[in-house]
C-alpha cells in the first residue's frame, strides 16, 4: 500500500526545500483534513499547522510519523522536531528514517498475517532478549498467541524497542533524532549493545494468558524514567519514547502501567468469551 505524505507548511521556500528531500517520486498531499484511510506516512508541519500532530496521534496510523519545523524546538511535540531555521540537508535523513519506519510497520503487519504460530496458543512464557532485531522476532511471535494479532504486534514492538533503545541502552529521544540526521544511530546501538555498560543488560518479557485476560509485562535494567507525562490519554507523544507508548495503547492494548521507577511496564489485552485463540 503507498503511503500519502502530508505537508502542510506556509512558507513557499521550506515547501521547496521539503519537496525536493522527498524526492519527485514521491506524491505530496496538501488536502484540508485528515486522510481517513489508514495510507498516511508521514506529516510534515509548521508551526501554523501544529494542532494536525495530535490529530495524527489520537487516529493511531500504523507507522505514520510527524515531522514539526518549528520557531520553539524544546517546546514541540512529534516524532521529529527541527528549528525553523533547519538545512535541507537534514531533511532528507529525516524523512528516510520516517519512511523506514513505517515500511518497518507494514513489514510487521504483513508478516504476522502471513504466518501462523509454529507453537501453538502459548499460555505462558518468560522470554528474555538484548537486541532490537530479537525484540521485533518475539513481538512477532507473541501477537500470534493474541486477538488482533496485527495491532498487537505492532503495539508491542514499540514496548521491546523503547526497553532496548531507551532503557537499557539509554538512547533519549533527543539523541535519536540526532543520530537519524548524522547518519550514526544504527552504529551507536550497535556500539552501546559491546559496551561494558551496557552490554549485560537484557529485557525480561512475561507473558500469562488467563481466562479473560492476557497480560504482557516487559522489564528492562535501565534507570527507568518519569512515565507520569506519557500514560494520560489526552497527553501528546514526544519524541521516540512517547510516540511508542501513546502508539501501544491507544493502538493495540486495553491498558498500559508503568510500575516502580519506569522500568517495567505491564500491557493487558481483554479477551472475548467466545475467543478460542
Amino acid at each position: 500500500m503507498s503511503a500519502i505524505y502530508w505537508v502542510k507548511v506556509t512558507d513557499d521556500r521550506l515547501a521547496d526545500q521539503i519537496a525536493e528531500a522527498l524526492g519527485k517520486e514521491t506524491e505530496i498531499f496538501d488536502g484540508a483534513a485528515l486522510p481517513d484511510d489508514g495510507q498516511l506516512g508521514l506529516l510534515i508541519v509548521d508551526d501554523a499547522h501544529a494542532d494536525l500532530v495530535p490529530q495524527v496521534d489520537k487516529q493511531a496510523f500504523a507507522g505514520a510519523q510527524t515531522v514539526l519545523i518549528t520557531q520553539d524546538p524544546a517546546s514541540g511535540r512529534a516524532d521529529f522536531v527541527l528549528p525553523a531555521d533547519v538545512d535541507a540537508s537534514v531533511l532528507k535523513p529525516v524523512f528516510t528514517a520516517a519512511r523506514e519506519f513505517r515500511d518497518q510497520m507494514m513489514s510487521l503487519q504483513a508478516d504476522v498475517a502471513s504466518r501462523q504460530s509454529a507453537v501453538g496458543t502459548i499460555n505462558y512464557g518468560q522470554f528474555v532478549l538484548t537486541t532490537l532485531e530479537e525484540a521485533r522476532n518475539l513481538s512477532t511471535m507473541l501477537a500470534l498467541a493474541c486477538p488482533n494479532s496485527d495491532v498487537v504486534a505492532i503495539g508491542l514492538q514499540e514496548l521491546l524497542v523503547n526497553a532496548v533503545e531507551h532503557g537499557n541502552l539509554e538512547i533519549t529521544a533527543e539523541e535519536k533524532q540526532a543520530l537519524i540526521i548524522d547518519g550514526s544511530w544504527r552504529d551507536e546501538v550497535e556500539r552501546r549493545l559491546r559496551a561494558p555498560e551496557f552490554a549485560g543488560r537484557v529485557v525480561l518479557v512475561n507473558f500469562q494468558r488467563g481466562e479473560r485476560l492476557i497480560a504482557i509485562t516487559v522489564q528492562d535494567d535501565g534507570a527507568g524514567f518519569d512515565y507520569s507525562a506519557y500514560v494520560e490519554s489526552d497527553t501528546p507523544s514526544e519524541g521516540y519514547r512517547g510516540r511508542g507508548i501513546a502508539m501501544a495503547r491507544d493502538l493495540s492494548f486495553s491498558s498500559i502501567a508503568y510500575l516502580g521507577r519506569g522500568n517495567v511496564v505491564e500491557a493487558t489485552i481483554l479477551l472475548e468469551r467466545d475467543d478460542e485463540n
